[in-house]
């Protein structure tokens, strides 16, 4: 199991860089388009459907490894007044329904990119692209993420041994 997890941090770490370069291209898209309307000259066309198919992407290509390195946002009101025992209890009931959480979604997703496949569906914009590049990522993070969670559940890590205020903004 651990070649497992160790493979699934490898391809979070890669997606997670996919995710930044794709920040850095939205960036340059954003200043540019403003750049060339403030110009004058005829804007981007394509500009702002290629921002939101990146920042779809940006999102779901980044979730695996926001759960991997306890970047996401959680609340400790009701750990810190739980004894141990309650706590360990507690995190395990969190873990569990954070991955049926990520696998029913997953499931959706992947249902719909199975059916944008099946039909050949368009989605019709600026420029058409097939239907199931928007569903691809969500069935990738979706089931990265709830193997993620799984890796806590089972022991290989906890969520949360860290002080929340040590990883503030990281």
């Amino acid at each position: 199991m651990n070649l497992v997890f160790d493979l699934s941090g490898r391809l979070c770490w890669f997606l997670a860089v996919i995710a930044r370069l794709l920040i850095g291209a939205l960036v340059l898209l954003v200043v540019t388009d403003v750049a060339v309307r403030n110009a004058g000259l005829r804007p981007l066309a394509w500009a702002v459907n290629t921002s939101e198919f990146f920042l779809l992407y940006i999102t779901f290509l980044a979730m695996p490894w926001l759960v991997r390195k306890k970047g996401h946002v959680f609340v400790i009101f009701l750990r810190v007044v739980l004894p141990g025992g309650a706590r360990q209890v507690l995190s395990k009931i969190v873990y569990l329904g954070c991955i049926a959480l990520c696998l029913y979604l997953g499931w959706i997703a992947l249902n719909s990119l199975m059916l944008a496949i099946e039909r050949g569906t368009y989605e019709m914009r600026t420029f058409d692209i097939p239907k199931w590049v928007v569903f691809a990522p969500m069935v990738l993070a979706f089931f990265l993420a709830a193997l993620e969670w799984l890796r806590y559940l089972l022991g290989h890590d906890d969520f949360y041994d860290s002080d929340p205020a040590e990883t503030l903004g990281h």
